[in-house]
């Protein structure tokens, strides 16, 4: 009986620790679960434009839609009003279902119900059925029977060896993808990643007639691999994620990096301009929704260098960044 008691002692205390799972997310959702997300006014109806080279509109939390010269590229798409039931929006997506355009490439860094979205996935695919669908390796267990290409990615993730911070490469509509290092965990319902070693996560390199983005996915800060990213690659735009965090002036933790060390991944990459993800969406927990992005206006106030540099988007907003 002790040993059993222990046991259900050890599996609460985890729970209680994993930022990313059902148990931390709903406790803490409580107070505005049954709340209305805030509108988006102004949402932009035609986000593709024929005299653009690049450009992103972030719809909240991972989800952008890019615009690489005549390719359309999505991030982790999340439409839904909740991620994994849970996790409570609020604020709308930044661009209404209806209007998002036929799309090239869908990015998924990872599993967790924030970042993998069935129904936004389902929401999406009749305009883009013949989209190709990437994933990290080992996500692809978690998959329903979707029309899209489905493209599997050996990320080569490794927290030990430096030489492990690039994965596969592959090619897709005239597009370069490349699978880059992220520092996560996998799985789909918090303990299963930790529990089984899923190292289904991983970042994005995406290359398409000399524009190069970078999509960090989620990841915490490595002093390393960050630097080797920089070294191969000239990259124009970085969408890297700063938080959830409720104390967000200190560098982060293993799993993912608070608004200080998404500056360090900044500069790391030599990246020429940043997006912030990956806030100011979901309810995770009370008080910090924004707290994230005022600790990142902090530092920009600080550092002058990074004014013209960081682009911190209003949700639905879009940023032209080359024009033809």
């Amino acid at each position: 009986m002790i040993k059993y008691i222990t046991r259900v002692l050890m599996i609460f205390i985890a729970l209680s620790q994993i930022s990313c799972n059902l148990f931390y997310v709903a406790v803490r959702n409580v107070p505005v679960f049954f709340s209305t997300p805030e509108q988006v006014k102004n949402k932009i109806k035609q986000p593709v434009k024929e005299n653009v080279r690049l450009s992103a509109l972030w719809v909240g939390h991972a989800t952008v839609l890019i615009q690489m010269d005549d390719k359309v590229i999505m991030t982790d798409p999340l439409f839904s009003e909740t991620a994994g039931e849970f996790a409570r929006r609020v604020v709308e997506p930044g661009m209404d279902e209806e209007d998002i355009p036929k799309c090239d490439l869908i990015l998924i860094s990872h599993s967790h119900f924030d970042h993998l979205s069935f129904a936004s996935l389902e929401g999406i695919e009749e305009r883009s059925s013949h989209a190709s669908l990437l994933f990290p390796s080992g996500l692809e267990k978690y998959l329903p029977n979707f029309t899209y290409s489905l493209v599997r990615m050996d990320n080569n993730n490794g927290y030990e060896d430096v030489n492990r911070y690039i994965g596969e490469k592959t090619t897709l509509s005239g597009i370069d993808v490349t699978s880059v290092f992220a520092q996560h965990w996998g799985g789909r319902y918090g303990l299963d990643g930790y529990l089984w070693g899923d190292n289904a996560y991983t970042g994005y390199i995406i290359q398409y007639h000399g524009l190069t983005v970078y999509f960090a996915g989620d990841t915490g800060y490595d002093p390393v691999k960050f630097k080797k990213i920089g070294e191969m690659y000239n990259i124009d735009l970085a969408l890297i994620p700063i938080g959830p965090c409720i104390d967000c002036n200190h560098c982060g933790v293993q799993n993912h990096a608070f608004p200080p060390c998404a500056v360090e991944i900044f500069k790391d990459i030599k990246a020429k301009r940043m997006i912030p993800i990956h806030y100011g969406t979901l309810y995770f927990a009370q008080g910090y929704v924004d707290a994230p992005v005022d600790a990142l206006k902090s530092i920009i106030a600080n550092d002058t260098s990074l004014k013209d540099k960081i682009d911190i988007l209003k949700i639905g907003e879009q940023k032209i960044y080359y024009e033809k």
